[in-house]
């Protein structure tokens, strides 16, 4: 089968069209007709699935051509403004909670991917990630050759670390891009300590801040709504055949009957490897 999926730990994917100045009827136009052209080009494929960006809106030339269109809600914080603005837009108790979490935390820099990665996993706690974490190395390289990307820890006295968020930018945004805590220690403001120190960044950076989606419930739209960001939209879009829906309803039956039998099979803390992961590397 032929299929075009989101590359792993890709956030947004799509067509950009860039139109010359005139009326906005004729723009229009040829903005469709310019996406239905390229999507002829994958028209044989038995699955197509892309997230666009948030400055895309025009998604008329998709449902035309047989696509499902799903909102995919983020925040998006312009941090240009004095930083001190940026403070007063936050939600009154999460200032509170991270002055009480500035208290016991501290914030440094894991130059160490590889101990991102180690340490994101031992919190998974035996849970699957639902991306290759192999892949994580190389992209801190490539995005930390450009220096375009942080990781920021939240440890306390003992060394202890609380929780770690990777941060990306570009030319417009820092992007939330992953986060990781230690759910037997952290403090309740870890990572909104670690939000807000990236908010700095973006400031710092003359740049705004992507809290990159994620908003799929009540409470992660409370927790993230509190920063004082807006409310912006990428589109989920995708199509699929009758052979590539039946071919991933029979691959469901052997992973659904394979995680039954493994659970409860991992045992013992997942924070046990020697005290080391969730303790601050050494330089």
């Amino acid at each position: 089968m032929n299929i075009c999926e989101m590359p792993q730990i890709t956030r947004f994917l799509g067509p950009t069209v860039t139109l010359q100045s005139g009326k906005t009827e004729a723009r229009m136009r040829l903005a469709h007709a310019v996406i239905t052209d390229l999507l002829k080009q994958v028209a044989d494929f038995d699955h197509v699935e892309m997230t666009l960006d948030t400055g895309f809106s025009d998604v008329a030339a998709f449902l035309a051509c047989g696509y499902e269109v799903r909102a995919h809600p983020t925040f998006m914080l312009k941090c240009t403004i004095p930083r001190d603005e940026l403070w007063s837009g936050l939600r009154d108790k999460t200032k509170n909670v991270i002055r009480r979490a500035r208290e016991r935390l501290a914030i440094r820099e894991v130059t160490s991917p590889k101990y991102f990665v180690k340490y994101y996993q031992a919190n998974l706690e035996g849970a699957k990630s639902y991306f290759d974490l192999s892949r994580l190395e190389a992209v801190y390289a490539a995005a930390s050759e450009r220096q375009q990307c942080r990781i920021l820890a939240a440890v306390d006295s003992n060394n202890n670390v609380h929780a770690q968020v990777f941060f990306v930018w570009d030319h417009k945004f820092v992007h939330y891009f992953l986060s990781s805590r230690d759910r037997s220690i952290a403090h309740p403001g870890a990572v909104s300590l670690l939000l807000w120190s990236g908010i700095e960044l973006a400031h710092e950076r003359g740049l705004h801040f992507d809290f990159d989606g994620g908003i799929e419930n009540e409470a992660r739209y409370k927790f993230v709504v509190a920063f004082g960001g807006e409310l912006a939209n990428r589109f989920d879009v995708s199509r699929s055949t009758t052979r590539y829906r039946l071919h991933r309803q029979l691959r469901r039956v052997p992973q659904a009957l394979l995680r039954r039998l493994s659970a409860g099979a991992a045992t013992g803390d997942v924070n046990d490897h020697g005290g080391r992961l969730n303790h601050f590397p050494s330089s």
